[in-house]
């Protein structure tokens, strides 16, 4: 892989991590989930006003990625009701990376080296040991499956989308624009429009530091699969679920058993593989 996509996927790893530790602190999904929107909205009209649109080849891929999205936030919001974040999490980004590699198989005709496909394969299971429950019920682990799914068909979607607009900033900035709208539409039926305003006054700043932060994060993503191949930009991305799990050992103190280091140097060996060997 060329070390520019290796550093982009790695850094958008760490701020994924970043962000959803930064999270972890809030506890209403609903105003995070509205705030991040007015985020991802305020960063489109910036990007917009100075780049305009994406090229019109790659509009099917957005509006695809959409409605994609819309199911993702959906199942995201079913699961977290059944069941444990750390499950739910560490289970649907775990299973993400070899359904793209599949998925980019067929659609894009990139088909890794066997040593590739074998990082690929290290950084799922070490993903799935770090953080997957099997104790935990099966409705929540259904719906973790599901917002897999709907992972690495957006993550398929939208780095052909970007590579067919010419523009990865740009193409990311219009989907999460777009996509804001039915996020907020979303959070002002489940709460009520004045109640979601009071609420979100409280503490404004973190949600929309987060949606501007993602867009950057998503959009390192997008811009390394423009040149390198897709479904090892993505494993690489998912590398997340560790660097998340080493933010909560350092910063917030949480303890890490023996089965999450190892999980952990799993995924460090499969990321190895696909990044040097």
């Amino acid at each position: 892989m060329p070390p520019l996509a290796i550093a982009a996927a790695i850094t958008s790893a760490v701020i994924h991590a970043s962000w959803n530790a930064a999270l972890k602190g809030g506890s209403d999904r609903i105003v995070d989930a509205f705030l991040i929107a007015v985020g991802g909205i305020l960063t489109c009209v910036v990007v917009a006003s100075f780049w305009g649109l994406p090229d019109a080849a790659s509009w099917p891929y957005l509006a695809a990625s959409v409605l994609i999205h819309l199911v993702y936030w959906f199942a995201l919001f079913s699961a977290y009701d059944a069941g444990d974040m750390s499950h739910i999490y560490t289970l649907s980004r775990g299973s993400a990376p070899l359904l793209v590699a599949v998925g980019a198989a067929f659609a894009a005709h990139e088909v890794p080296e066997p040593i590739k496909m074998g990082g690929i394969a290290l950084v799922s299971l070490g993903v799935l040991a770090v953080g997957a429950s099997p104790r935990a019920p099966l409705k929540a682990t259904l719906w973790a499956l599901a917002i897999g799914l709907c992972i690495s068909a957006y993550s398929l979607v939208d780095a052909l989308g970007a590579r067919a607009s010419g523009n990865a900033l740009v193409y990311v900035a219009w989907t999460s624009g777009i996509m804001g709208v039915p996020m907020i539409a979303f959070a002002c039926w489940r709460r009520g429009t004045k109640q979601l305003l009071k609420d979100a006054s409280v503490a404004p700043w973190r949600g929309l530091a987060i949606g501007v932060i993602s867009f950057l994060g998503y959009g390192l993503v997008l811009w390394a699969q423009t040149f390198a191949p897709i479904a090892q930009v993505t494993a690489l991305r998912e590398t997340s679920v560790v660097w998340g799990a080493l933010i909560a050992f350092v910063f917030l103190r949480e303890r890490l058993g023996l089965r999450r280091w190892f999980g952990a140097a799993i995924v460090a060996a499969g990321a190895g593989l696909i990044a040097f060997a």
